[in-house]
C-alpha cells in the first residue's frame, strides 16, 4: 500500500559535519512503540474545521467508540481513567477513598456524610505521561502510563510542582467556596465564590497548609488532553454536555455528587462532570495560575504570582490572539492555549468550537477558563481566556482549589 507524505517527517543526520536527511514514517514509529508500552491517542486534522471528523483515534485507542455525556464508550476499563479517583483530604492528607459513582459514599459503600463538611472533596489524578506534538497538518495527542514514554518525547511536566515530579496531584471536585475561616474549600452544598481577585483566591488556598494552590496551567494541559482522547471531539459541548452555561443563577456545588465522575446533558442547566469535576465548565470561570502573556507566553510549576516573577518565558507574542480558538500552540508546554483565532467565526461552528485569547500587555494578562453561568457556546473544555487584569474580582470569577505536594 502507498503511504501518503502527510504521514511522514524529515529525520537529520549529521555525521563528520555532513548532514543526511532522510524521511521517517511517523505514523509507523508510533505503531512501533505500541510493542513496548500502550499509548492512547488521537490525531487532529487541523485543515478540518469539523469539530468530530477532525479527531481521529491512533495507538492502542484505534477500534475504540468515544464517549458521550456519561457513556463510558470503551473507556470504562482503560488504565489511565482508573488513575483517577474521588477522595477526602486534610491537611494534604487522603482520609479516604470514595466511591466514584457517589460522593456522599466512602469505596466500600459506608456513609461519609459526617465528614464532608470537614474534608475537602477532591480528585486524586495518578501519575501518568502525556506527548502533544504538531507535524505540517496533523496535532497528535497522546497519552501512556509507561515511564519508558519519556524517552520517546512524553512528559510528566503535570505532574511537576516548585521543580519536583510528584506521584500525584490533587484537584477540588468542586468549584472553590471561601469559608468563614478565609480558607478555599472544596466541599459540597455552597454557591462557589466570587468577587475575588487571583491574588486573594490564592491566598486563601494557601490558608489549607504547604502545598495548597490554584488549578495551575500545567495540569489543566493534562485535563484538556484527557478529555479530547476520551471524547474524541473538539465540541465538548456536543459530546460531554453543555453545562451551566445557559442559566439565571448560580448553582450551589454537590448536584453531581451521585452521577458518577463523568456526566453531561444537551442542556445549558445541567452540570458537567468530567474527571470528577464538577463545572469542568460552566457555572463561574475559573483563575488559572502560572501562565501570563506581556510580549511573550511565560508558565510555571510553582511559586506562582500576579506578574510572572521567575517564570519561564514557552513562546513569543508578537500580536494578540482572539476569536474561536482555530488552532493551537500544540506541544508539551502550552498545549491547547490559542495559537490562531477568528472573531468572525461563529461560536460553536467549527474547530475547537470555544472562544479563546492570548493577549499582549506590558503589565500582564492572566487567564480563567471555563466559562460561566450565561455564557453559552462561549464556554467549554477549550475556553481559555488570557486577557484578564490581576485586579479582576467579579461574581462570575471563582476559583479550584488544588494540593500538588508540600515541602520536603
Amino acid at each position: 500500500m502507498k503511504k501518503t507524505n502527510e504521514l511522514k517527517g524529515k529525520i537529520e543526520l549529521v555525521i563528520n559535519g555532513v548532514k543526511y536527511i532522510g524521511v521517517v514514517d511517523l505514523q509507523a514509529e508510533r505503531t512501533a512503540k505500541q510493542s513496548e508500552y500502550p499509548v492512547w491517542g488521537v490525531r487532529i486534522d487541523r485543515k478540518n474545521r469539523d469539530p468530530e471528523a477532525a479527531v481521529e483515534y491512533i495507538g492502542a485507542a484505534e477500534g475504540y467508540t468515544p464517549a458521550s455525556g456519561a457513556n463510558a464508550g470503551s473507556w470504562a476499563d482503560n488504565p489511565i481513567f482508573a488513575k483517577i479517583k474521588p477522595c477526602l483530604m486534610k491537611n494534604g492528607k487522603v482520609a479516604t477513598y470514595l466511591n466514584p459513582d457517589n460522593y456522599k459514599q466512602a469505596a466500600d459503600g459506608s456513609s461519609v456524610e459526617a465528614l464532608r463538611g470537614y474534608f475537602d472533596t477532591m480528585i486524586e489524578f495518578g501519575k501518568m505521561f502525556y506527548r502533544i506534538s504538531q507535524d505540517e497538518r496533523y496535532t497528535y495527542v497522546e497519552v501512556a502510563e509507561s515511564e519508558k514514554s519519556l524517552a520517546d518525547g512524553f512528559t510528566d511536566r503535570a505532574f511537576s510542582y516548585k521543580g519536583k515530579v510528584r506521584d500525584r496531584f490533587y484537584i477540588g471536585a468542586y468549584l472553590g467556596y471561601k469559608d468563614d475561616e478565609g480558607a478555599l474549600r472544596s466541599i459540597s452544598g455552597h454557591i462557589p465564590t466570587g468577587d475575588l481577585t487571583i491574588g486573594q483566591f490564592r491566598e486563601a488556598a494557601h490558608r489549607n497548609g504547604d502545598g495548597y494552590e490554584l488549578l495551575a496551567f500545567n495540569k489543566l494541559v493534562l485535563l484538556q488532553a484527557l478529555y479530547l482522547i476520551r471524547y474524541k471531539s473538539l465540541d465538548s459541548r456536543s459530546a460531554l454536555g453543555m453545562g451551566w452555561t445557559e442559566a439565571d443563577d448560580y448553582a450551589a456545588s454537590g448536584d453531581s455528587d451521585a452521577l458518577g465522575l463523568y456526566y453531561g446533558e444537551d442542556n445549558g442547566e445541567s452540570r458537567v462532570k468530567c474527571h470528577g469535576l464538577e463545572d469542568f465548565y460552566g457555572n463561574k470561570l475559573q483563575w488559572i495560575d502560572g501562565f501570563i502573556t506581556t510580549n511573550k507566553i511565560a508558565v510555571s510549576d510553582g511559586y506562582f504570582n500576579d506578574t510572572g516573577d521567575g517564570y519561564e518565558t514557552a513562546a513569543a507574542l508578537p500580536k494578540s490572539v482572539y476569536g474561536v480558538i482555530l488552532d493551537v500552540h500544540g506541544d508539551n508546554v502550552l498545549g491547547f492555549a490559542p495559537k490562531k483565532a477568528d472573531d468572525d467565526e461563529e461560536v460553536g461552528s467549527g474547530y475547537y468550537c470555544n472562544y479563546g485569547s492570548t493577549w499582549t500587555d506590558d503589565n500582564g494578562c492572566l487567564p480563567y477558563f471555563g466559562g460561566f453561568r450565561s455564557n453559552g457556546a462561549y464556554a467549554g473544555a477549550f475556553y481559555l481566556y488570557c486577557g484578564g487584569s490581576a485586579s479582576y474580582a467579579y461574581s462570575y470569577f471563582g476559583a479550584r482549589l488544588a494540593f500538588y505536594g508540600a515541602e520536603d
